[in-house]
């Protein structure tokens, strides 16, 4: 047994030195499994290409995909329709991932986040498996990956979260015995399995900090983000580059909100954001209902929900979404556009008035940005990057509304129906002229501007 263990560590300098020598030089790879998503995480994957390609062309790029079912091509496409990002297909290449799979949540009913981080790390085996880069940005947020490529590949590590795997408020969650989509009530309800489950988080707490530690530089969405990652990873050199906004886009867009809302009596809601629990489309569903029985009888109300999906799971949400509305006898007043083409999308927010948002502690909010860049009247969460970043009085000036209760969304609504059109107005000048820290410049050069730092050690 003694033998076997002095073996196997005697083994894995070998290995590493094996897996080191196969490095490929110039070569910077994303960790990306789900890079054909169409999600602001995808956004800041190809702007941040864009940007390093424009930077440093001399560099060949490449992102470990688990989309195996769709072609370079097909990928940029996409990237290029949901987004508006060109990128030279000549200087990205695709790293397929065919282990993807390990990291669905659908396969682990307990201990989700626990085994989707492991699963994460066996994911990363496989994209070592295939290519060793001499510089290695996760961009998706698997903890696991950090440390295998600074190991094993000796590979100039860094980090993008958009999210931290576990934060300050899932352990406050648990330790206050709240009932959310990741904290189920049959526990929330238990002093016992309370105690576990915070155990059981504080000890994964502790491995995510190790993890961080792997990364040179490690770059966070917003404050709410930077936040949580520099209590958990114990790091003050967390740096804030916004997520990059097609801000500039999205101010050319000619409203025709309120001219339709005049001339049909229709107000147009329009909600963007991938199909997924902690978006809580169920209570957006609900504010409809709410705000139809309460419009005046001669004002109706649309509700669009324009999302992507990801996986068969995200579809059969849509579906219980649908048969949600149904009982509550607004499934005439609810669309669904899923996965839109972006100039889909463009139109929609052309023709809405109100934009709803109503995840919890959103990480950031790309889509709240681009919503108020297009003149719709925002009404968010009060929590998260909206609260902290996004919808702040601008020169002394409302950009925005935030709610949290049912009833708060619904009585903003209606107030901002009642209120006139100049002063709809005013809120949309002031909304757009706080955005341009969001822009798409903004995020490039705050991008290069931390890579750098990585490319240089």
């Amino acid at each position: 047994m003694l033998a076997a263990l002095i073996c196997l560590l005697l083994t894995i300098p070998v290995i590493i030195y094996l897996v080191r020598e196969k490095r490929k030089p110039k070569s910077i790879a994303f960790f990306h499994p789900y890079c054909n998503a169409g999600g602001g995480g995808e956004r800041v994957l190809w702007a941040a290409i864009r940007a390093m390609q424009k930077s440093h062309p001399n560099y060949k790029y490449y992102v470990y995909s688990g989309d195996f079912d769709a072609n370079k091509e097909e990928i940029l496409l996409k990237a290029r329709q949901r987004f508006g990002i060109e990128l030279d297909p000549e200087n990205v290449e695709f790293v397929y991932l065919y282990s993807r799979r390990l990291v669905e949540a659908d396969l682990y009913p307990h201990f989700t986040m626990l085994m989707q981080a492991i699963m994460g790390g066996f994911l990363a085996l496989e994209a070592l498996f295939h290519l060793v880069p001499e510089v290695f940005i996760d961009s998706m947020g698997y903890p696991l990956a950090l440390p295998i490529f600074r190991i094993f590949a000796g590979a100039k590590v860094g980090a993008y979260v958009h999210y931290p795997t576990i934060s300050c408020d899932m352990l406050e969650v648990v330790s206050t015995r709240q009932s959310t989509f990741n904290n189920s009530s049959l526990i929330a309800q238990s002093h016992i399995l309370s105690i576990l489950k915070l155990y059981y988080y504080r000890l994964f707490s502790f491995f995510y900090f190790l993890a961080g530690k792997s990364a040179k530089i490690v770059m966070v969405n917003g404050k709410w983000t930077q936040r949580h990652i520099c209590s958990i990873w114990s790091r003050k050199d967390v740096e804030i580059v916004y997520p990059p906004c097609d801000v500039e886009a999205f101010l050319e867009i000619e409203s025709q909100a309120e001219n339709l809302f005049e001339e049909t009596k229709i107000l147009r809601i329009l909600s963007v954001g991938q199909i997924r629990p902690e978006k809580n489309h169920r209570l957006q569903i609900e504010i409809l209902h709410d705000v139809k029985n309460r419009l005046k009888s001669d004002v109706e109300v649309r509700l669009c929900i324009a999302g992507g999906c990801r996986n068969e799971e995200d579809r059969k949400r849509v579906e219980d979404l649908k048969a949600y509305a149904q009982e509550l006898n607004v499934a005439e007043n609810l669309e669904f556009k899923v996965n839109i083409p972006y100039e889909d999308l463009i139109q929609e927010l052309s023709r809405s008035l109100i934009s709803l948002h109503t995840m919890h502690n959103e990480h950031f909010g790309i889509s709240v940005v681009e919503a108020m860049a297009a003149s719709t009247i925002l009404v968010s969460n009060d929590s998260g990057g909206p609260q902290m970043d996004i919808v702040r009085d601008f020169e002394g000036k409302c950009v925005g509304f935030l709610s949290i209760s049912r009833e708060e969304y619904t009585e903003t609504i209606l107030r901002i129906v009642e209120k006139s059109r100049e002063t709809r107005d005013e809120i949309r000048k002031f909304a757009r002229k706080s955005l341009e820290r969001f822009g798409e410049l903004a995020f490039e050069n705050g991008w290069n501007r931390e890579v750098e730092k990585l490319l240089k050690n």
